[in-house]
């Protein structure tokens, strides 16, 4: 059996900029939500250390009083900890995988494990090394895009958002670029060589709006995301559909069902996180509303969903889904990395773009394990309409 020969060594280099967070981008630019809840404090950092989890360690430390801490950080950005030296080995045949650890902060891990996780699956042998960035600063890219080049490398997995894509709009390099966490709608006129990979939110809108009735209206919690979700619809919908925007921790729901008129026979779209979801389309029976559908994009297409509603909720809630793996061996390897790619979009597009770069490039007599296609430098994916049967999630009929 072939070894995967992850160099993952990372690159950690010192930040000159400003910390950057998901919420500092236009909230017309940010398609993907923050997977953290709750800050990491010491207690959390030194659980990181001690659990080996320095990619999350270096994302979640800000200025810490914890001079033992900060110590720790410093000698991490600028050695490399984190693998056995002894698997390592030179070869010809490599990948590169760019982290703003400090901007997209928990999906550092779910990108670089995805990726290992497909290769693993493939049983590769492959030289990956992850170079750590910190912000989007336009320089650090340009410089570390460089640096790959000069190193050998030809195909790198760019975790990027549209800040940090603005650093490539003038590329020109023959390196092949993959960027699972933007979609081609929102960066026009680039390289050929540079391929987008994020889920498309305006298709399952669009799927989702021929389920719907003319009386439209959004739950909203005023993310970024979900101002995103709702300029769609309303795009779709000639700028009609009430919006009832659901702000603070704690909700008066008999003001928030009346705040802009009766809810009664309305297609109701979730643009809100699954707590919020979850919640908030339970009280809809409490308070005797009834309302023609439940909408929602892949924001709450979790296993969770099905525990935290109740089976009433659930009859007439529709959840469009672009996730479509069928390895069983993928899918396992990804639970080592304890992530779920069945239920992780970014994941399901690092994978497809790891395994595009491999089959076509890395290793031509390989086969692709996805369904989807890749057009005008863009994934296609497939959007499904789902519900929640009992445990499960099942396609629409």
């Amino acid at each position: 059996m072939k070894k995967i020969l992850l160099s993952l060594s990372l690159c950690f280099c010192l930040l000159l900029a400003k910390e950057q967070q998901l919420v500092d981008i236009p909230p017309s630019k940010d398609f993907y939500p923050n997977l953290n809840t709750q800050e990491c404090g010491i207690n959390c950092l030194f659980e990181l250390l001690e659990s080996r989890l320095y990619i999350s360690f270096l994302s979640e430390f800000t200025d810490q009083s914890d001079e033992f801490l900060s110590n720790v950080y410093t000698k991490l950005l600028n050695s490399i900890t984190d693998f056995d030296q002894a698997v390592q080995k030179i070869t010809a045949v490599k990948m590169a995988i760019i982290i703003p650890e400090k901007t997209i902060k928990s999906y550092s891990n779910t990108i670089v494990n995805s990726s290992i996780a497909y290769l693993l699956r493939q049983r590769a042998d492959i030289k990956v090394k992850v170079f750590l960035i910190g912000t989007e600063d336009e320089n650090k890219i340009r410089q570390t895009l460089d640096q790959i080049e000069n190193q050998g490398y030809q195909y790198i997995i760019a975790a990027l958002t549209l800040k940090g894509v603005s650093a490539l709009k003038d590329y020109s390099k023959n390196m092949k670029i993959f960027i699972p966490t933007l979609h081609k709608n929102f960066a026009s006129n680039f390289n050929q060589n540079i391929i987008f990979g994020s889920i498309d939110y305006d298709a399952q809108i669009v799927e989702l709006l021929k389920q719907s009735n003319s009386n439209l209206a959004i739950f909203s919690d005023n993310s970024s995301l979900s101002n995103n979700l709702n300029s769609l619809i309303l795009y779709h919908n000639n700028q009609n559909a009430k919006i009832y925007k659901i702000n603070g921790e704690k909700l008066d729901f008999y003001k928030l069902f009346r705040s802009q008129g009766s809810l009664n026979n309305s297609s109701i779209f979730f643009n809100t996180p699954l707590i919020k979801t979850a919640l908030t389309s339970s009280q809809l029976r409490v308070y005797n509303i009834r309302p023609y559908v439940l909408l929602s994009t892949q924001i709450n297409y979790n296993p969770a969903f099905l525990n935290l509603t109740q089976e009433a909720d659930r009859r007439k809630f529709i959840i469009a889904n672009s996730i479509n793996n069928h390895d069983d061996s993928l899918s396992y390897l990804n639970e080592i990395f304890n992530q779920n790619i069945d239920y992780n979009w970014v994941a399901y597009a690092t994978s497809i773009g790891t395994d595009y770069f491999y089959t076509n490039f890395l290793n031509q007599n390989s086969q692709s394990i996805f369904d989807e296609k890749i057009e005008n430098s863009q994934v296609l994916y497939k959007v499904r309409l789902m519900q929640g049967v009992k445990a499960n999630f099942e396609e629409l009929k």
